[in-house]
């Protein structure tokens, strides 16, 4: 007889009990009383922690040495761990904002009128459920959505929905992403005064809901009165910190655009949930943008950052530098105290700056030494180096290039982690500095070449530009670095198709040392870095300009039009053609290529911008930009039926061309320029009056003169 298909051992236990216990919890109201729930062991979407990091743990008796506000924290939440359970959403409810979620990621509305009623509708659905809402992990995401595209009164509104429960939300799995969007898009209404704050109510299920009485400031406050006496714990808290970062740089009045490359406010593993407008029309970002805050915000900006480490000794201040979830609050909080509240905030005893770098000399054994040299070769602490470096004194800065930096550019540019904060000091170095670091980097380029790290060699003919530093000697160096055959040069440079990777080494990326060969997204990026050096170089007059052009002129034909046709290489092409280092010579050689095939590039998405280049291009050669308009006319239907061929067609004004071909003629020559909008293109006979009047006025003017 079969034996049962029974399960054995611990884990079956386990799973057991705890579906038990989950069809225990199921079976009871949601008005239960705050409930223990178990910690989430997932890492956080929101801070870049790598296993095993060489950092010393932050718990509550070594870090903050401040058993009392962990006592007072754990009292208040009942216990260490747990967390204030909301209830939960009905399988309807669930179903409707999830389809409510797939509506606006569709983003299918005619006009920002209706997008609008179907907002105002989900709130409607949502009244009394938002917190709910906010700590769903299938819902939490349209909270998200719904605020980024709220006006300024339902986002008071919600605001006043969340007050009293900030201490759990933040530190909550899917509420602090929450919070944290609502903070940004609350930002730029904080000075703004509520249109009717008491006479004005919502009706909702019959029912007449309240204005709230407090504006976007004072909600803000009662934030920051809410979280009073933990900051030294959701300072390493790794759900609070991310949103403890965005209230910092809103109380300081800073821009909190997530879309920023260099933003300290989310890591690039962050979920962007923006939307477009109904209409996709471009529209201003008030988040990037600094905003006046209230006077009392500076003063409680101040206490925070002093609450915030004042119960650190000087080490655990200095371990935060190193540990994944307390280094981004500390960018921020080292960040504010050089740039908004003033450099000479560094000279104070007790500033964050002054108690990490103590010494200001940076000699040989101290302690202002021994911390910059360790944060230079980590992966978390360097990053915390880089803020430090582009917003210190100038007279820190120059004493710590002087004495630590200066002699190991070399050696620093070569290394993967410590070459970030050499962009951030080669920003700040003057001429007869940058002109000496030229010459430490230049014999390391070629073994940076070698490994695809290319962001140091970008940087250096950046600022060179910037300083006027010669940069020939970069371009022998570059030059020396790949092939001699111009052709082969520019296949190397831009990492083409059909070429031997032989002669130059895999780049390998992080701990894995994952090839490019064999890894898609690596090759991805090390074609991206190679475009944009490429695309660096075309800036620069002289020799490094010429060994892209050069590498141009050398292809076939058919290999310009895989270039014109590659979605990372096809820049450098654009580039070549509108620079202002491109010469009529090289652009009447090169223009010349592409007759008998802008059709086919003008249907292709990368290529549409090849033939968009080709105007600018052509601006002083009209005989073939004549002949490149007649190409396209004879090919009008295919383009039309194509939506980046609508785009050329407009771009290259072929209706103009059609109808009126004297104005396009002079639009291509740039003559339409010289005269206002919708005024008539001069003919040739009106030109040569003008110009006889105009030097019979200068003749006029000389008989004056000698008389």
């Amino acid at each position: 007889m079969p034996r049962e298909n029974q399960k054995r051992g611990r884990r079956a236990a386990d799973k057991a009990n705890k579906e038990a216990s989950k069809r225990k919890r199921d079976e009871l109201p949601e008005e239960t009383l705050p409930k223990r729930m178990k910690p989430s062991t997932d890492e956080p979407d929101n801070n870049d922690f790598t296993e095993g990091a060489d950092y010393i743990a932050l718990d509550a008796d070594q870090s903050y040495n401040n058993q009392t506000e962990q006592d007072g924290f754990d009292q208040e939440n009942g216990g260490a761990g747990e967390t204030v359970f909301f209830g939960l959403l009905d399988p309807e409810e669930q179903e409707y904002f999830s389809r409510a979620s797939e509506v606006l990621e569709l983003n299918q509305f005619g006009d920002e009128e209706e997008r609008r009623v179907f907002i105002d509708s989900v709130y409607t659905e949502a009244s009394g459920k938002e917190l709910k809402i906010a700590c769903s992990q299938s819902c939490s995401r349209l909270m998200e959505k719904l605020i980024s595209l709220s006006d300024m009164r339902q986002i008071r509104r919600l605001f006043s929905k969340f007050l009293g429960h900030f201490l759990h939300l933040v530190q909550h799995r899917f509420a602090s992403h929450c919070c944290e969007t609502l903070f940004i898009n609350a930002a730029p209404g904080i000075t703004q005064k509520p249109t009717k704050p008491k006479a004005e109510k919502m009706e909702v299920d019959g029912e007449e809901e309240p204005e709230p009485e407090l504006s976007l400031s004072e909600m803000f406050m009662a934030v920051v009165e809410e979280l009073q006496g933990n900051w030294g714990y959701l300072l390493t808290e790794r759900f609070a910190s991310h949103t403890i970062r965005v209230l910092l740089l809103v109380l300081a009045g800073e821009p909190v655009d997530l879309s920023l490359s260099d933003s300290v406010v989310a890591s690039r593993k962050k979920e962007r949930l923006g939307l477009a407008n109904a209409d996709n029309t471009p529209k201003a970002n008030p988040v990037a943008e600094k905003r006046g805050v209230p006077e009392n915000f500076e003063s409680t900006l101040k206490k925070i950052m002093k609450d915030m480490v004042s119960g650190l000794d000087d080490t655990y201040l200095r371990a935060l530098a190193t540990h994944p979830v307390g280094n981004p609050v500390l960018q921020v909080l080292v960040y504010l105290e050089l740039s908004h509240v003033g450099k000479s905030s560094a000279k104070d005893s007790k500033s964050i700056t002054r108690r990490l770098i103590p010494d200001e000399e940076f000699t040989e054994g101290s302690e202002s030494t021994i911390f910059v040299r360790g944060l230079l070769y980590d992966p978390v602490g360097s990053r915390l180096l880089e803020t430090i470096v582009k917003w210190l004194p100038g007279k820190l800065f120059k004493a710590l290039y002087k004495n630590l930096m200066r002699e190991q550019m070399g050696s620093l540019a070569r290394n993967i982690t410590a070459g970030y904060v050499v962009l951030r000091i080669l920003e700040r170095l003057g001429k007869d500095d940058l002109q000496q670091a030229v010459e430490l980097i230049i014999p390391q380029i070629a073994g940076l070449i070698e490994r695809t790290r290319l962001i140091v060699p970008k940087a250096l003919i950046e600022r060179c530009l910037v300083r006027g530093v010669d940069t020939t000697p970069i371009a022998r160096a570059l030059e020396a670095a790949y092939d001699r055959d111009p052709a082969r040069r520019l296949d190397q440079m831009l990492w083409l198709e059909g070429f031997s990777q032989d002669s130059v080494e895999q780049p390998k990326f992080g701990e894995e040392g994952a090839s490019a060969g064999n890894n898609p997204k690596a090759l991805a990026a090390a074609r991206l870095h190679s475009s944009l050096l490429a695309q660096t170089m075309l800036t620069a007059p002289g020799a490094l300009s010429g060994l892209v052009y050069s590498g141009l002129l050398a292809q076939s034909t058919e290999s310009l039009l895989k270039i014109a046709t590659d979605p990372t290489a096809s820049h450098v092409l654009q580039q070549a053609l509108t620079q202002p280092t491109s010469t009529t010579q090289f652009r009447r050689q090169i223009v010349t290529r592409f007759s008998g095939q802008l059709t086919d590039l003008a249907l292709d998405s990368s290529g549409s911008r090849v033939v968009d280049a080709l105007w600018p291009a052509t601006k002083d050669i009209f005989f073939i930009k004549e002949r490149m308009a007649q190409e396209l006319a004879q090919n009008e239907m295919a383009l039309r039926d194509s939506f980046v061929g609508r785009a050329v067609w407009r771009n290259w004004s072929m209706d103009l061309y059609k109808r009126f071909r004297g104005e396009w003629a002079a639009k291509a020559k740039g003559l339409d320029q010289a005269r206002g909008p919708g005024e008539r293109p001069k003919s040739r006979i009106e030109l040569a009056r003008a110009k006889f009047a105009a030097r019979a006025e200068e003749d006029a003017q000389k008989a004056t003169a000698k008389s």
